[in-house]
């Protein structure tokens, strides 16, 4: 089973949970006034959106699910969201996975997952397989959160989860059903996982109840996220933000570690003189 922490037990515990398991649920991820401000929030964008995919392809259709609502663009739509994405210790798991690989890293994803009743369950996958030019096993590529805004019980669609698969040796290599457990968890709980485990949403056997999930990611700096934020989050919000939530956003310079130019430049100056207003008066 996977090891359920406190945010009082602090990140170590996470860590070394998610190190021998592959994720960890943090049972009290979300204060009761946040939880509730995110609900409101995005309650009027959950209720508008049709279930099913945007996409025309059978596999992403099958892949999202037909009776399952999916948002993103979260920073755009509720406040409550980027003190979530701000979160520290969330931060502090990223922060520990990503930043020995890069001089930075951004969001991926911040999305709903909202699952309809009679949704199957969804094929097992990895989040690293967004990006498939890496040999296995490579470095964490990505590092994710799966947020129950409400209840995820094994009735309605908690996450399916294959803990150990983060260090099998063979990528290819199929969990059994023997091998998969539910995260099963309260409202305001989190599952943190690594981009490496095999995970996957649960069926929703129940006839009526709708599962609430938001799904929080980060990536490295140097690789392109899953949501274009640009596009998601126009500047004009975005220039309202922290700045730490713009550099998540990735509306400033990406700066290596090591060797290796800047990436993101405008006009070979920095991104964040162009969201802050500030121009270049001297020679580039």
């Amino acid at each position: 089973m996977l090891e359920s922490l406190k945010r009082a037990d602090g990140i170590e515990p996470v860590l070394a949970a998610i190190d021998r398991d592959g994720g960890a649920i943090v049972v009290d991820f979300l204060a009761p006034e946040l939880l509730e401000r995110l609900n409101r929030e995005l309650d009027a964008h959950v209720e508008a959106q049709r279930p099913g995919s945007a996409s025309e392809s059978p596999l992403w259709q099958v892949f999202h699910g037909r009776n399952t609502k999916r948002l993103c663009g979260l920073a755009a739509r509720s406040p409550a969201f980027v003190d979530v994405m701000l979160d520290p210790l969330l931060g502090a798991y990223a922060d520990h996975a990503l930043l020995p690989n890069c001089g930075g890293y951004w969001l991926n994803t911040s999305q709903m997952m909202v699952i309809g009743p009679g949704e199957p369950a969804q094929f097992p996958h990895r989040d690293l397989g967004n990006w498939p030019h890496f040999p296995w096993p490579s470095f964490e590529l990505t590092t994710s959160a799966m947020v129950a805004l409400g209840e995820f019980t094994e009735a309605n669609g908690a996450t399916l989860i294959a803990p150990g698969s983060h260090l099998w040796d063979d990528p290819a290599r199929q969990a059994t059903e023997a091998e998969i457990l539910q995260a099963a968890m309260p409202a305001g709980a989190a599952l943190f996982y690594s981009g490496k485990v095999i995970h996957g949403a649960g069926e929703n056997r129940t006839t009526d109840a709708w599962r609430r999930g938001m799904h929080v990611s980060f990536v490295l700096g140097w690789l392109r996220p899953e949501e274009n934020h640009y596009l998601a989050v126009p500047l004009e919000v975005a220039r309202e933000l922290p700045e730490r939530a713009r550099e998540l956003l990735g509306y400033t310079t990406y700066q290596p570690t090591a060797m290796g130019g800047r990436l993101g430049l405008v006009d070979f100056d920095e991104a964040e003189r162009v969201v802050t207003g500030r121009t270049r008066t001297g020679p580039a």
